[in-house]
């Protein structure tokens, strides 16, 4: 087995910036930059405002009205808050399908879809700018909030309407005095266009260059305006469904059954690691026949079953594990393993506004969403852990002669249920939201809204082809009946009545196929969990000018919201007594209520002076009243200083608070299965968690900085470039402690209080972890972003058309969680699930628009990090393999207007087909490549029309 040495500590701020892998972003830096010096353009980037200047400007056909600017002061205002924004056109030219696919654009937010994880919804995307979690993203639709799609907590970005959505937002840090108490880490607005004129549809397919991952999508819009323009109607629908449930072999990196390794043959002195990544793996005590396991030392040792039961001798790989086994005679299913899930999406929204008279108008809107995951998981499965007797009714008498002759009572038995069919985990979310409103203005500049809405969402999980457990050992233990001779369960058959049960089916598990139809309808079924999310909202806003200085206007802005939530769920009454083999959702029910006032200042010191082009101070406060944990308040204070017009230095502090959603509440304890290992014996094994609510829970209170600079050169028209450095310190931080983390601070640090959470058997064997939700000490996080974009015309062919480009880069310096004075480095902890953040993620568009045509490409890069932080180089793992190198992708995309009506596009998204990192994890059916950031598609082909009329 290969070592290296191990990876250097971590060196200042200053020195990282060397990293070898920024070779990639430098190339970037260099063709963004040359041509802004070489010729002066005049214009702004089309669809984006990266230095944050000005809102973006709409189009003469579309409006566009941008909300959300860092600041709730309207228009004329400047705020020190870093924006960035992704437009209609980028939207277009990326040919994206789904608004989940906007996170791989904007290096800030973390690409955070569930592709796994059964205990929380499959398939779901929520917003998670700075990796710090979904719950500290604020979510806006069109400036206001939205219902939770899953009683799990966050919003499914999946519900959107893709057909009418003009624009993208994202506000880093600050935002909870102006936006709302749970804006921790920032917000993420989708802008609806509100009046439509005319008929847009816009139909595209997508496959994959190994011919899957088929993506039909239908979507359409149609407006129009009545009574000399006071009315208008618009509606949009939007269909998307991928066929996902791609097996991982299929891919040439997912071949070979790779997986994390557990190594046995480890001792602190022999040299070797406790884990490595290993190929041909297979189980080594589990068949689909059955397998005995048993001491070596057994004359049952090594017998498996064969066709209707016959004993066969099976070999073993070596080494071999609790789990696994490098090469030998067995089985392994790790090649069916899924890449992504199955997802269908309908969508759709309507809007009527009217201009009651020139300074007021009416609008109501609905939206409507249904999505449905499909995916599926390892099929039930012992492994060593079933009990068969020497009378059971179906073991092969050979054997039984051997325990005869040995006074052998029981062994341990192992099989993977091919017979059950795969557990199939399937959701249904179904989100509705009527709203209605008035805006208007009071004249002098005042500017008033205030609206109301409602919220009826809907959540339903299954798990197809579960297995009721007791049913599952009353049928194994099966014996033959003296009354019948025939095979019966032996709780029919035993001295006691009181256990009797005839609807019991005696289970043959000896031989592949084995299994009866009547035995899969006595154990076999499907668990579900019901949830109802609803929530009332009523809110208004004023802003205006109350006075001038002698600088300039006064911004003012102040305004309240009352929000009233309930969430209401039942599951199946197996469920409820944690009676499944996986997947036990437990029911709750919780209600939460919230009034927030807030306001919000720019007041401008200097104006035109001989030391400020410009001087401005912003400042906001909210109060916010939890009927959970009471009142709390968050504040901003923020500066604007242009010593010239060219150059603006901006910065902020800020205090933001966030109280614990209904979630975090009141959610029951549910039932996890992971792969722990327990440093004390070096075993692994699949060991059951305990996660849900805690109606303790206290506010986490946040302290953000945030400063940077803006240079938009007056000489190069054109060019937009700011970096902003950021750190956020979040204290009393609601989580839950990753289990593995729990076990390690028990059993290598030795502190109790972790060392509380775990329950033993009598042997000493991990049998559960307590990991529900706490405030933990602190959540840290800092870093840099860097934008910078420049547009220039250019004459090709004989036609007049543009050039531009757009680099986004995100710098992670911190990211780290303290609980117990224990602190946990999640910064470049890439296999974690749930996972860190790369230090490095960038993202370079370049873009050609002239006459009928536009061209793109477009570079992502997603930076490397370690297998895991917690692992000590060659001693958990060898260093190599701890090591995750970083990738880029390279995506092409172009399109064509035949005419003013008619436009056909096409994409090519990873056109070198870059593959994934292998990092596996050790459970039973690995994820191959455990990290959510990185493409594992491959190849992908899009072709598509856009119809205008």
């Amino acid at each position: 087995m290969r070592k290296s040495s191990s990876v250097p500590g971590r060196a200042p701020l200053s020195l990282r910036f060397t990293d070898p892998s920024l070779a990639a972003i430098a190339l970037m830096l260099s063709v963004t930059a040359a041509p802004a010096f070489a010729q002066a353009a005049a214009g702004d980037p089309d669809g984006a405002d990266t230095a944050q200047s000005k809102p973006e400007v709409a189009s003469p056909s579309e409006e566009k009205e941008i909300i959300v600017t860092g600041s709730r002061l309207g228009s004329g205002f400047t705020a020190p808050t870093p924006v960035t924004t992704i437009g209609v056109a980028q939207i277009e030219d990326r040919a994206l399908a789904s608004v989940a696919e906007l996170a791989y654009d904007i290096p800030q937010l973390r690409i955070n879809q569930n592709v796994g994880k059964s205990s929380e919804p499959v398939g779901q995307n929520v917003a998670d700018l700075r990796a710090l979690g979904g719950a500290r993203t604020l979510l806006l639709l069109d400036g206001r909030r939205l219902a939770a799609t899953s009683p799990f907590g966050g919003i499914d970005t999946n519900i959107f309407p893709l057909s009418l959505i003009s624009g993208v937002e994202v506000v880093t840090g600050g935002a909870s005095a102006a936006y709302g108490s749970d804006a921790v880490t920032g917000v993420v607005n989708f802008s609806i266009q509100k009046k439509l004129e005319g008929l847009k549809v816009d139909a595209s397919y997508g496959v994959s260059d190994y011919g899957d991952f088929n993506r039909p999508v239908l979507s359409g819009a149609a407006g129009h305006s009545f009574l000399d323009g006071r009315l208008n109607i618009t509606v949009a629908g939007d269909l998307y469904r991928n066929t996902g449930q791609t097996n991982v072999d299929t891919r040439p990196w997912g071949r070979g059954n790779p997986v994390l390794f557990n190594n046995p043959n480890y001792t602190a002195t022999n040299g070797q690691t406790k884990n490595y990544l290993a190929t041909n793996a297979l189980y080594s005590r589990m068949t689909f026949g059955g397998l005995t396991v048993v001491p070596s030392t057994s004359p049952l040792y090594g017998i498996q079953f064969g066709k209707n039961g016959t004993p066969t001798p099976f070999v073993y790989g070596t080494p071999a594990n609790s789990t696994f086994m490098l090469g030998g005679g067995g089985v392994s299913i790790i090649g069916d393993g899924n890449i992504l899930p199955r997802i269908t999406r309908y969508s759709g929204f309507g809007r009527v506004s009217f201009d009651v008279t020139e300074n007021v108008s009416i609008w109501s809107e609905v939206l409507w969403s249904r999505v449905q995951v499909d995916s599926d998981l390892a099929p039930n499965y012992d492994n060593g852990t079933l009990t068969i007797q020497r009378d059971n009714a179906f073991l092969p008498s050979s054997v039984r002669q051997t325990m005869l002759n040995n006074n052998i009572n029981t062994f341990g038995f192992g099989r993977v249920n091919l017979e059950d069919g795969p557990s199939l985990n399937n959701s249904k979310a179904r989100a509705l939201r009527y709203a209605a409103g008035a805006e208007g203005d009071f004249g002098g500049g005042w500017k008033w809204d205030l609206y109301l809405q409602r919220s009826e969402n809907t959540f339903r999980q299954e798990s197809q082809n579960n297995r009721i457990q007791s049913r599952w050992f009353q049928g194994v233990d099966s014996v033959i009946s003296p009354v019948t001779g025939q095979p019966v369960c032996r709780i029919n058959a035993n001295a006691s009545a009181a256990d009797d049960n005839p609807a019991c089916v005696p289970i043959n598990v000896f031989g592949a196929g084995s299994i009866s139809p009547a035995a899969l309808a006595w154990y076999r079924g499907t668990s579900f969990y019901d949830a109802r999310m609803n929530q009332g909202t009523i809110g208004a806003n004023i802003n205006g000018s109350p006075f001038r200085t002698w600088a300039g206007e006064v911004k003012l802005a102040f305004g309240g919201e009352y929000r009233h939530e309930t969430i209401d769920s039942v599951s199946d009454d197996v469920s409820r007594i944690s009676g499944w083999r996986s997947i036990n959702q437990q029911p709750f029910a919780g209600k939460l209520t919230v009034w927030e006032g807030y306001a919000e200042a720019a007041v401008p010191l200097a104006t035109d002076m001989a030391f400020a082009k410009n001087l401005d101070l912003n400042g906001a406060v909210r109060y916010a009243d939890y009927s959970s944990s009471g009142g709390v308040t968050t504040w901003k204070v923020g500066l604007n200083y242009s010593p010239v017009s060219d150059v603006r230095f901006r910065g902020t502090i800020s205090r933001d608070i966030r109280a614990a959603n209904i979630n975090e509440l009141f959610a029951g304890q549910n039932q996890v299965i992971n792969a722990i290992n327990d440093p004390r014996t070096n075993v692994t094994a699949n060991t059951l968690q305990l996660t849900g609510g805690n109606r303790a829970l206290n506010p986490e209170k946040a302290d953000t900085k945030a400063v940077g600079v803006v240079f938009q050169p007056s000489f190069i028209p054109g060019l937009n470039a700011s970096i902003d450095y950021y750190s956020i310190k979040i204290n009393n931080a609601i989580t839950a402690i990753a289990p593995q983390t729990i076990v390690n601070n028990c059993f290598r640090e030795n502190i109790t209080s972790f060392c509380d959470l775990i329950t033993q058997n009598a042997a000493n064997q991990i049998t559960s972890i307590q990991a529900t939700l706490i405030n933990a000490q602190t959540i840290e996080a800092a870093g840099v972003d860097f934008e910078l974009s420049y547009r220039r015309p250019v004459q090709w062919f004989g036609t007049a058309g543009t050039i531009g480009s757009r680099l986004l880069v995100n710098y992670v310096d911190k990211l780290q969680l303290t609980a117990s004075n224990v602190t946990t480095v999640l910064l470049g902890d890439i296999a974690t699930d749930p996972g860190g953040q790369p230090r490095w993620k960038a993202n370079f568009d370049l873009t050609y628009a002239g006459g009928p045509l536009r061209l793109g490409a477009y570079v992502r890069y997603i930076g490397g990090g370690k297998f895991r932080t917690i692992y000590v180089d060659d001693v958990d793992l060898p260093a190599d393999q701890n090591r995750v190198k970083g990738r880029g992708y390279l995506d092409l995309s172009a399109s064509y207007k035949i005419s003013d009506h008619i436009e056909l596009y096409g994409k090519i998204d990873n056109l070198l087909n870059n593959e994934p990192p292998v990092i596996p994890n050790a459970i039973f059916v690995p994820t191959v490549s455990n990290s959510q950031m990185y493409d594992k598609i491959g190849r992908y082909y899009v072709a598509g029309v856009r119809l205008r009329f």
